[in-house]
Formats: structure tokens, C-alpha cells, sequence
């Protein structure tokens, strides 16, 4: 199997853009989420200028939709696009374990929020009560879940499990307009956000 960063490289030399690959990465891990260029910006470290250029290439060549709303412009991958699924393949078979599982649960509708632990062997997945996620973590990754309840419960008795999560180790999604944010913020926990999360 090759290394993460030769493959890397092989998708950068296929797409003749480190920028252009480095934008579709963060938009194929989580492709049903709207991402406006700022949160591009963050998750990559280009300057805004790459994003800009890049996004109205991938929107001319029909792979993102484009949608204002108020003061922003949102992009997000058309799914339908005939290249979807072979660029999405591309995408996680060229990320390192912590990125395909990030992929995985992304596009899981049971996952509601997901934590890496600081040294990265553990993932806690807080999924929507009375669902369950069908994610396959990498070998080296211990999976725990908790439904939506369970994890508010243990964030307000400051269960050692949650607390370890939340205060060492990082948000893998970075979904923070779901409610559960709220909870976590007002329990006074700033959480960092995983390499390439938005």
C-alpha cells in the first residue's frame, strides 16, 4: 500500500493543483454540507484568493452548486455530478485513516457530532437517539457511541468519558450549528477542530 503523502502527490499530479485538490478533499470528505469560502479558507490554509479561483473553476466545470445567501456564497458538490463517486473514491483512498473515517461519518444521517481523542486511538460518535451509525473505523481507531441523550447526560454529570473528549481531544466534523454545540459550549468546553475540519 502507499504512503499517504506519495498518494497525495499522485492526486496533485492528476489534478495539476495542489489548491484545486487541497478545496476538493475538504469538500468530498463531507459532501453534503454547504461550505461558504472562508470555511474553505480555514480548513485548507490557502488564501482566499486560491479558494476563489478554484471554487469558479469547480462550479464552471458543473461539481458544485452555488447558492447566496445573504452576505455569503455557498458551494456544495452535486452529487448527481457522473464524476461524483469516482472523485469521492479518489478522494478517501488518497486520506489517511483519521480522514477516511471523518469521510465515512460525514455522510452517516445517524452522526450528529464526533470527537478524536488527543492521542487519536479513540473516536466517540454522538449519534441521533434511537439510530445507530454504519461506520467501519480504521484498525487503529477504538469507535465508542453514545446516542444524542446519553452524551448530554454525561456532559451535564461531567462523565470522565465526555470530559476527556471535550476537553483534550478534537471535533471531527465541525458541524457547530447542531444543538449539541450549545450544550457543549455553555458547559464552558472550547473544543479545537481536527486538521482540515471547517
Amino acid at each position: 500500500m502507499l504512503a499517504v503523502e506519495t498518494t497525495h502527490h499522485a492526486l496533485s499530479l492528476l489534478f495539476s493543483s495542489s489548491a484545486r485538490v487541497a478545496v476538493l478533499r475538504v469538500l468530498m470528505l463531507d459532501p453534503a454540507r454547504p461550505y461558504y469560502q472562508r470555511q474553505l479558507e480555514q480548513a485548507t490554509g490557502l488564501p482566499i484568493r486560491a479558494i476563489q479561483r478554484e471554487l469558479e473553476r469547480l462550479t464552471e466545470a458543473e461539481l458544485l452548486y452555488r447558492r447566496p445567501e445573504g452576505n455569503r456564497v455557498y458551494y456544495q458538490v452535486d452529487r448527481d455530478h457522473p464524476l461524483f463517486p469516482e472523485l469521492r473514491s479518489m478522494v478517501l483512498k488518497t486520506s489517511g485513516p483519521v480522514d477516511a473515517m471523518r469521510g465515512q461519518l460525514a455522510v452517516d444521517p445517524a452522526v450528529r457530532a464526533a470527537f478524536l481523542s488527543a492521542d487519536e486511538e479513540q473516536c466517540l460518535v454522538v449519534e441521533q437517539t434511537g439510530e445507530s451509525t454504519r461506520v467501519s473505523p480504521p484498525p487503529n481507531i477504538a469507535l465508542s457511541r453514545q446516542s444524542a441523550d446519553s452524551f448530554l447526560r454525561g456532559l451535564r454529570e461531567q462523565d470522565l468519558e465526555v470530559d476527556a473528549f471535550l476537553k483534550s481531544g478534537k471535533d471531527l466534523l465541525g458541524r457547530r450549528d447542531d444543538v449539541l454545540w450549545r450544550h457543549i459550549e455553555s458547559a464552558g468546553y472550547v473544543v479545537a477542530k481536527g486538521a482540515g475540519v471547517p
